[in-house]
């Protein structure tokens, strides 16, 4: 107990005598400055296609949160992991696009919010009046 104790008191000491300073070159970065393209809350139906973790084949009507060029936070309630390959239908246009799960995130009562990346950015997927394209930055 008193090695750790001793361990504090050394790791304290030390930081007063070195004050904390971030390096000239750090900025802050917001994660909206993050992110590729620009995101937008949107509920657009999706049909979902994949194999389940025994190679089963899978299907469901799900619902996107949030859409952006490169992907989109979708709503999903059949099991599935990070890195799986899925396959969407944009309900609204008939468009079809291969993607990857990236982030699995809440889980609610019956669903999980996945966040799925499109293999090269497509932000006419989403083709909707709501989404104006992304401008370069001047």
């Amino acid at each position: 107990m008193s090695q750790i104790f001793d361990a504090l008191k050394r790791a304290q000491s030390i930081r007063k005598e070195k004050p904390l300073t971030k390096p000239a070159n750090t900025v802050a970065i917001g994660s909206h400055e993050r992110r590729r393209s620009r995101r937008w809350s949107l509920d657009i139906p999706v049909y979902v296609y994949g194999h389940g973790p025994a190679k089963e084949p899978f299907h469901e009507e799900a619902h996107t949160l949030h859409v952006n060029a490169n992907g989109a936070l979708l709503l999903l309630s059949v099991p599935i992991r990070k890195g799986q390959t899925l396959h969407l239908t944009n309900t609204l246009t008939q468009q079809e696009q291969d993607c990857n799960v990236v982030f699995l995130g809440k889980r609610h009562s019956r669903t999980v919010e996945a966040g799925i990346a499109f293999p090269e950015a497509n932000p006419n997927f989403w083709q909707t009046p709501l989404v104006p394209e992304d401008r370069p930055a001047a």
